[in-house]
This record gives structure tokens, C-alpha cells and sequence, in this order.
């Protein structure tokens, strides 16, 4: 089996240098660092590292999905409307990432318009696709918050300000 293996840039001269200087091929040296690497690596913890790994990877790609999705769809319309912003309207309050495109040609408009629909097109087909690809999870829940609103100092007791009773008067 051949594959390519990618070093540590500072790393890479002086494996090959040692190579040299012994007279012993790159390859067995590498074969021999794996080979030792593995005979004193437990292997429950290398299992649970790739399986990290592997969860890292997942939740990277399902983030990638889910932003572009909601970019596209659901966070669309609001782009959309201060892209195309009325002429005219007071934009002096807006920050100057948030403000519309200054001019826009008819021509422009309506190709951005259409890039945006498709856009929106293509959000609906990612998450057709998730949704058939997830089908076996559980959608996610909020956990009910157990501690509530924080409690005032006065709450469960029975005494007024200054230590008087309810029916002091």
C-alpha cells in the first residue's frame, strides 16, 4: 500500500538528513516511527481520538450546511430588503455594513434578484437533503431552566422590613 504522508515542515530536513547520515531509507524509518508510536499507544485511547476526530469533521460540515441554509433561506429576505432599500430613505442611522448597495442598475437588480431566489431554491434543497439524511435523530429541545428567575432576598419570608410581623399594626 503506498501513501503519501505529509511532515511538519521544520521536521522534514532533518528526517531526511538522518536518512543520510545512516544510510537507512526514508521509508523503513517512517514504517519503524509508526510502528513504535503504535506498540506503545493504547489503543482504546487512539479509538477515541479518531472517533473525535470523526465528530469534529461531522459537526464542521453539518455547521457549514446549516449556516449556508439559513444564509440562504431563512436569513435571505432581510439581505434582500436592505439590499433593495427605497431611494430616498434615510440611511444616516444604519452602520456602514448594514447600509444598501448605493446604485444599482435595473439590470442589476433584477440579476440579483434572481441569483437570490436561487439561492433560496437551493436552501430548500439542503434541507430536504438533511432533513433525509437526519431522519434518525431527534430534533433539538431547550432543557427547562430548573433554577428559574433569580429569587429575590424576600422571598419564603415571613417578616416585613425591620423584623415586624404582618399584623404588627
Amino acid at each position: 500500500m503506498h501513501r503519501g504522508v505529509n511532515f511538519w515542515r521544520d521536521l522534514y530536513p532533518l528526517l531526511r538528513r538522518f536518512c543520510r547520515e545512516r544510510n537507512v531509507a526514508f521509508n523503513r524509518v517512517v514504517n519503524l516511527a509508526v510502528q513504535s508510536f503504535l506498540g506503545a499507544c493504547d489503543v482504546e485511547e487512539v479509538r477515541l481520538k479518531v472517533r473525535l476526530v470523526g465528530l469534529l469533521r461531522e459537526e464542521s460540515e453539518l455547521r457549514r450546511v446549516s449556516s449556508c441554509m439559513l444564509r440562504s433561506g431563512s436569513y435571505l429576505p432581510g439581505y434582500v430588503q436592505r439590499v433593495l432599500r427605497e431611494p430616498g430613505r434615510p440611511l444616516s442611522h444604519l452602520p456602514d455594513p448594514q447600509r444598501p448597495l448605493k446604485a444599482l442598475s435595473p439590470r442589476e437588480e433584477r440579476v440579483f434578484r434572481r441569483i437570490a431566489t436561487r439561492r433560496e431554491q437551493i436552501a430548500e434543497e439542503i434541507a430536504s437533503v438533511q432533513e433525509q439524511l437526519l431522519k434518525d435523530v431527534k430534533p433539538f429541545r431547550l432543557k427547562p431552566d430548573l433554577h428559574g428567575r433569580s429569587r429575590s432576598c424576600r422571598h419564603g419570608k415571613d417578616t416585613l422590613k425591620g423584623g415586624e410581623s404582618r399584623d404588627a399594626c
